[in-house]
């Protein structure tokens, strides 16, 4: 009987397996280091459904689960997602998609999503859904480290904070997300922190630390749907102090970072609270929304007042964002301080 023997590749073979293994290397590296702008494809992720307590609302998704690629080869996955602004095509922007199960498998709800500015170095938004379910006793993990579905290269290492006069400011605050460990250790994602000043801004007291206050009050059984954000353009403050942009140096990698002129927080929820129902389902008559613009400057003690809010389609004008897309009976226009109990 006639032995077998295995048939060793040919040179030719070797020479195929050597070179994909060596395209494998490269691809790697040069997507998460070395990527030119417009060129680096985000990670995809599935998207789930909240499965919180059944006053929480649920999302049916529209026809948009498959990732699209948009004329800039990222690719873009698009959800109904109440809280999700428009996406916009730019060599600049980077999206990433969060999931708590990332990091716990047995949670599937979404955490937050973000517009992130390689230019900026920093986001340029942050979108979530508050709720009640989100709240528990895990305390803060403080473990900031790099988004994992960013590159590298684009995002600031934040091991110490900024330096100077500028901490590490949240946008989706690690208080939104104590339910769990996983959903915690998210938070601290560089992809959610910007500069922020300490003195009368972030700290307890401060312009900034106030709003988060009051946002967390209005936090509702139907879900508070909330889009935290940048502004890097001049602004002129609502008592009219004029906020000119500025880098700062990251001490941490030496990089700069932009500091944002302006903070804003967009938010859209029902009037009652607890209706049981999809904001998408509602009547402009069941639903508000408005934001409210804070100058990126010390004031201690200033409270979130009727000067600071604005329309969403203000706020669009502001920015150049598209807020609330997935939600067509949204109150755009309006901004009524009774609304919002603020004078």
């Amino acid at each position: 009987m006639k032995q077998r023997t295995k048939r060793l590749p040919t040179s030719k073979g070797v020479v195929y397996i050597v070179l994909a293994l060596l395209l494998a290397g490269g691809k790697y590296i040069y997507n998460n280091y070395i990527a030119p702008e417009g060129e680096q494809e985000l990670t995809t992720v599935i998207n789930t459904e909240p499965t919180s307590p059944k006053s929480e609302e649920k999302i049916t998704l529209d026809n948009e689960s498959k990732p699209q690629k948009s004329k800039d080869k990222r690719k873009v996955n698009r959800s109904g997602w109440a809280e999700l602004p428009a996406e916009r095509r730019s060599n600049d922007l980077y999206y990433a998609y969060h999931t708590v199960a990332e990091e716990d498998k047995s949670d599937p709800r979404r955490n937050y999503t973000v517009c992130f500015s390689r230019e900026q170095r920093c986001p340029v938004w942050v979108a979530a859904a508050l709720h009640p379910s989100f709240k528990g006793d895990t305390p803060r993990s403080n473990s900031y480290q790099p988004d994992p579905q960013l590159p590298l290269n684009i995002q600031p290492l934040l091991s110490r904070s900024y330096g100077g006069e500028y901490t590490r400011g949240h946008m989706l605050g690690s208080a939104e997300r104590t339910s769990t460990r996983a959903c915690n250790d998210q938070t601290f994602y560089a992809s959610n922190i910007a500069p922020q000043l300490r003195e009368g801004f972030n700290t307890g007291g401060g312009a900034w630390n106030n709003l988060e206050n009051y946002v967390r009050r209005q936090v509702c059984q139907d879900t508070l749907y909330t889009v935290v954000g940048c502004i890097f353009t001049e602004y002129t403050d609502c008592d009219g102090e004029v906020i000119e942009p500025i880098t700062t140096p990251n001490r941490n990698d030496t990089y700069r970072v932009g500091v944002p002129t302006a903070y804003y927080y967009a938010l859209l929820r029902t009037r009652d609270g607890d209706t049981g129902k999809s904001v998408r389902e509602c009547s402009e008559r069941e639903l508000k929304c408005a934001a409210f613009v804070v100058g990126h400057r010390s004031a201690h003690k200033r409270k979130p007042s009727a000067k600071e809010l604005i329309s969403i389609e203000e706020l669009e004008r502001l920015t150049g964002e598209k807020f609330f897309i997935n939600v067509p009976n949204a109150p755009k226009k309006q901004a009524k301080p009774s609304d919002w109990n603020v004078r």
